[in-house]
């Protein structure tokens, strides 16, 4: 289950950022989640569960959002979603595509108290 690593990642980033600040206890963080990273919205929760417990994370919502995948071609420049893991440009048909949207795992926001 990758997404307890993807968790560590997360929770290193919380803490700092919570460590520059007087906070009583975190009531909601929002993440971005790539469809290419490949994490199961269910096990993030669980991971984050995880990893709250003792924190002033614990207790907290998790909010995932997913973001799907964007491409954009090198050729004729043309941005379009992927709806499948085919990387064809639906414009001109090349297939040299550069990923734009939906590799990402960011922590968007946070709600504190």
């Amino acid at each position: 289950m990758h997404e307890m690593s993807l968790m560590g990642g997360v929770f290193e980033a919380i803490e700092k950022t919570l460590s520059q600040y007087e906070v009583k206890r975190v009531l909601q963080v929002k993440l971005k989640v790539g469809e290419l990273t490949n994490a199961v919205p269910e096990a993030l929760q669980m991971a984050f569960e995880a990893y709250s417990k003792d924190t002033l994370c614990e207790g907290a919502e998790l909010i995932v959002e997913r973001v799907p995948i964007r491409g954009c071609c090198r050729k004729c420049h043309h941005e379009f979603n992927v709806n499948t893991m085919i990387f064809i440009c639906p414009n001109c048909g090349d297939t040299g595509i550069e990923v734009i949207q939906g590799e990402e795992l960011l922590i968007e926001s946070m709600e504190v108290e």
